[in-house]
């Protein structure tokens, strides 16, 4: 990794990190009454919430290792959690860009933390990812582990919902709208999102393979 190239990834993962703690903050402090906006804990229901932490964090971690590495190559571990950190935040802003926009407006979407958290933060985080190169032994199946948050909090999504189940859709629980068409919609909807996780996953693994052919 050259030095001009790593110096920006470094900028930008150090934004990310930044723009996520301040709009976690300031969702976790606020009173607003926003879409998609709850303080205290309830902020944490969040997919985006949960997926921009996961992101900050790996780019945290990224940001120290490349600080005190001296080698230019990355460690394939350091690479899959980088990797799984920008393919949580892509699924963020997929949803917004072609559900959420849509169904509940585009201007909640993107005013005040959400503005950070669903487009600033995940696209300076696709930017960092898309500069990265990693090593040729890296397989495809290697980017199916970041997909494991986005099957996480989908199990734990369904779980919730089937324990509070009324008998229809429960906006407290069903926080994204997907079982308002019943469980077998809601259920395709989830593995369209983990599907979606994976492809970009898979994008951004061909992206660094094309890096490091260069």
């Amino acid at each position: 990794m050259k030095n001009g190239q790593k110096t920006l990834i470094m900028i930008l993962d150090i934004l990310v990190v930044l723009s996520v703690f301040c709009a976690v903050f300031g969702m976790v402090f606020s009173k607003s009454n926003a879409v998609l906006v709850s303080s205290g804990l309830g902020a944490f229901k969040y997919y985006t919430v949960l997926s921009n932490l996961l992101c900050a964090l790996t780019s945290l971690i990224f940001v120290v290792y490349l600080l005190i590495s001296k080698t230019e190559s990355l460690p394939k571990a350091l690479y899959i959690l980088h990797l799984a950190g920008s393919s949580v935040v892509s699924v963020t802003l997929i949803v917004v860009l072609v559900y959420l926009g849509p169904s509940l407006g585009y201007g909640p979407m993107f005013t005040g933390v959400c503005f950070w958290l669903h487009l600033l933060a995940p696209v300076l985080a696709i930017i960092s990812q898309m500069l990265l190169k990693h090593e040729k032994s890296l397989k495809a199946v290697n980017t199916l582990w970041a997909v494991v948050p986005t099957i996480m909090y989908g199990t734990g999504y369904i779980a919730v919902n089937a324990a509070n189940w009324t008998g229809k859709s429960n906006p407290m629980t069903d926080i994204y709208g997907f079982l308002k068409w019943g469980w077998g919609v809601g259920t395709v909807l989830l593995v369209v999102v983990c599907l979606i996780n994976w492809l970009m996953a898979l994008l951004f693994w061909k992206l660094g393979r094309s890096n490091t052919d260069n």
